[in-house]
């Protein structure tokens, strides 16, 4: 018994020792960078990286400028050049604070010949309200390009320091652009401003889906109709319906080898249509399962929201629990795995700092994770930091065209698909609006906005008069409306069909007339003393909190969610939420209306993760891509299951007004639009369009001026991110 005892002791001890040391089984014993002394000019910059020796040993730096005032360098180690002169740049181990290395850059101020002449764009009219940017070029190509820009009559169009022009009146202008180093040398133009154009009549339409199909399988189409802001609606059909079948919102099935013609009709003017060809193709014979050798695939959720996607936990409220359990259990089969789904650790907070987290730790190389949820705003962010794969490969193998366009798109970042949504089936099309206190409205004696956006009286004046009556009921200190103006006002402008920032025409329209129409609104609420002079949240403001606001806007998950509108907000029992759409333009119809959804959380297939020699990263896209799809399809065969009740079934796990849960299931997968404005323009971020907006709508400053200084950025992110 004796010698039993000493063994398993020695064992202990040798699991301990190892155990100690398996955060850093590698010792660092010196850094290296990946350029000696180097020179760049004044706005320049160059990427320095860090190499750590011994292979293995980490590599995570804290860097340093000797001198910020001539170069400057950030957390990643970029170096830019600010004024001439010198300075040492330091990358210091952040677990060895003895260990560093340096480099020193010189900063030089770049040279440039005499200007002899200049050339610019030019156009004769625009319309009241538009702008376009002035383009130049100063010859010789090697003179500064520096000019200023001027109107002779700004009460007709201003020019901005950047050159964006602006038509503020009808009338003639004259811009002039003049070379600062040589103002002999200018270039001018006449500018006439006329009237906005028609929006209400159709003129081209955009086909958005996929292309190609298997037998059997399905595509969502969706159709985009220009001008933005005219009617949206099409009428589907195919040239044949031997090959496949289409939905009236444009959902083909597939049913033999061939091609076919999907037709989008405007539904206003049958003279503006659009045709796209679909090729059916065989079906593919199913490719062997890898074998994983019980790798135990890991899924990261916030540690409120994992029972949102193990189906075997209790608070799993999917209707697809029971289906998902056994596609769960067979994947883990066939592929001779585990999955797990676990929870975001402490050091890894919603926001900013998650993305942080996530990023850092695919770098060093210690990611805790195969799959992380993570927002889809993020996206662009993660992509940059190198934190997440790409899967346009993977899906087009295995993804089976199940993600809609709008999603899609939201998914996709320089033609790059780099992430995937939760799909299933019955699943709700809405991802935000405005909630509301069911109690607190119905204290007042007012009937649900449900119910007028139901009977089509949900315009935005009509919206305007709906707060009015509400904040005629209320008492001091209460408000029929808080929170962050740029929310309302982006969900307003969707709801007229009208992008933000349009991927398809790469077009920025922050200008457009229903933008400055939502924005009209929403001032005139604040004004009229119906909006929370606070609203001190992104998420949920105190008015909303304690009872005093009626309604806040919000997304579909926030309801009785503990991290956010909580199932108790206003008493154990006894809280009811409410839903209304965005209202939508005057002179709209409630059938032309749309919603955004870009599907709120997606998965991230994460880098920096150790696998063995017999996984790779599309072993495990496949394994849980397959849990995914095949738990759709299970459902959609099965002769007993109701999509529509399932649906209306999961919207009365959040909504406690049935004429919400009415407006909530109107939406169909082609009532929903994708646009990125938020994704390139994070409101919460100094200097976006969130802070204009509130100048806008709490400070009466000018719409038109106010906004048309971001165009410029957000055109160069737009092309950037989708060009």
């Amino acid at each position: 018994m004796r010698k039993f005892f000493v063994i398993y002791f020695a064992l202990f001890l040798v699991l301990f020792a190892v155990g100690c040391n398996g955060d850093n089984t590698v010792k660092l014993e010196s850094l290296t960078l990946n350029r000696e002394n180097f020179t760049i000019v004044v706005d320049e910059t160059a990427q320095l990286s860090v190499t750590a020796q011994p292979k293995g040993a980490s590599a995570r730096v804290n860097w340093n400028s000797s001198n910020p005032e001539v170069a400057t360098v950030s957390d990643t180690g970029l170096v830019t050049g600010k004024s001439p002169g010198k300075a040492t740049i330091t990358a210091t181990s952040k677990v060895d604070s003895k260990i560093s290395v340096s480099v020193e850059v010189t900063v030089t101020e770049l040279s440039y010949d005499d200007p002899e002449s200049l050339e610019i764009t030019t156009r004769d009219s625009m319309a009241l309200h538009s702008t376009f940017s002035i383009t130049f070029e100063v010859f010789p190509k090697t003179a500064k390009q520096e000019v200023e820009f001027s109107s002779s009559d700004e009460t007709v169009a201003t020019v901005s320091e950047n050159g964006l022009v602006l038509a503020k009146g009808l009338g003639t202008t004259t811009i002039t652009v003049t070379v600062v180093a040589n103002p002999e040398i200018s270039r001018s133009f006449t500018l006439e401003v006329t009237e906005s154009g028609d929006i209400t009549k159709p003129t081209s339409i955009v086909i958005n889906g996929e292309r190609e199909v298997e037998e059997g399988g399905t595509i969502q189409f969706s159709a985009t109709v220009y001008p933005l802001g005219v009617n949206q609606d099409v009428i589907w059909s195919l040239n044949s319906e031997t090959y496949a079948t289409i939905s009236e919102n444009g959902r083909l099935t597939a049913l033999k080898q061939g091609s076919v013609y999907v037709i989008a009709t405007s539904a206003v003017d049958d003279n503006v249509m659009e045709m796209a060809l679909v090729t059916i193709k065989a079906k593919k014979a199913e490719e062997p399962y890898p074998d994983l050798e019980q790798y135990v695939i890991k899924i990261m959720a916030a540690s409120q929201a994992t029972h949102e996607h193990d189906p075997f936990l209790e608070k799993y409220v999917g209707v697809d629990k029971a289906a998902k359990q056994q596609i769960w259990r067979a994947v883990e089969d066939n592929f001779n795995c585990k999955l797990e789904v676990i929870a975001y650790p402490d050091a890894a907070p919603w926001g900013p700092q998650r993305v942080s987290w996530i990023i850092q730790k695919a770098t060093t190389g210690e990611a805790e994770a195969d799959i992380f949820v993570a927002a889809s705003e993020w996206t662009k962010e993660l992509v940059e930091g190198g934190a997440c794969y790409d899967l346009s490969e993977y899906y087009h193998q295995y993804g089976k065209n199940q993600m809609s366009n709008a999603l899609k798109a939201a998914a996709t970042y320089k033609g790059g698909i780099y992430a995937f949504p939760a799909v299933s089936a019955a699943s709700i099309n809405v991802e935000k609006g405005i909630f509301y206190n069911v109690n607190l409205l119905t204290s007042l004696g007012i009937e649900s906005p449900a119910i007028a956006f139901n009977e089509g009286r949900w315009t935005y004046t009509d919206f305007y008069n709906y707060m009015l009556e509400v904040q005629s009921k209320l008492g001091d200190e209460q408000y029929a409306i808080t929170g962050e103006p740029s929310k309302y006002w982006i969900g307003m402008v969707n709801a007229g069909g009208v992008k933000l920032a349009d991927t398809i025409t790469l077009s920025v329209n922050v200008l457009h007339q229903y933008s400055f129409q939502a924005a009209e609104v929403l001032r005139d609420l604040y004004e009229a003393g119906a909006w929370d002079p606070a609203s001190d949240s992104w998420e949920v403001t105190t008015a909303f909190s304690e009872s005093r606001a009626v309604f806040q806007h919000g997304e579909y998950w926030f309801v009785k969610t503990d991290n956010r509108f909580k199932p108790n907000l206003w008493g154990d029992g006894t809280t009811k939420y409410g839903f209304v759409p965005f209202p939508y333009p005057n002179g709209f119809a409630k059938s032309a209306t749309r919603t955004y959804n870009a599907g709120g959380h997606f998965y991230i297939l994460g880098k920096g993760r150790e696998y063995p020699s017999n996984v790779t990263a599309k072993d495990i896209y496949r394994a849980y891509t397959t849990v995914l799809l095949e738990t759709k399809q299970y459902l959609e065969q099965d002769q007993s299951f109701d999509e529509e009740q399932q649906m209306r079934n999961q919207a009365q796990s959040r909504l406690d007004d049935p004429d919400s849960i009415e407006a909530l299931l109107f939406f169909g997968p082609d009532k929903a639009i994708f646009d990125p404005i938020e994704l390139l323009d994070p409101l919460w971020k100094g200097g976006s369009l969130g802070g204009a907006l509130r100048s806008v709508v709490f400070s009466g400053d000018d719409f038109h001026e106010t906004l048309a200084p971001h165009i410029p950025r957000l055109e160069i992110e737009l092309m950037n991110t989708y060009g």
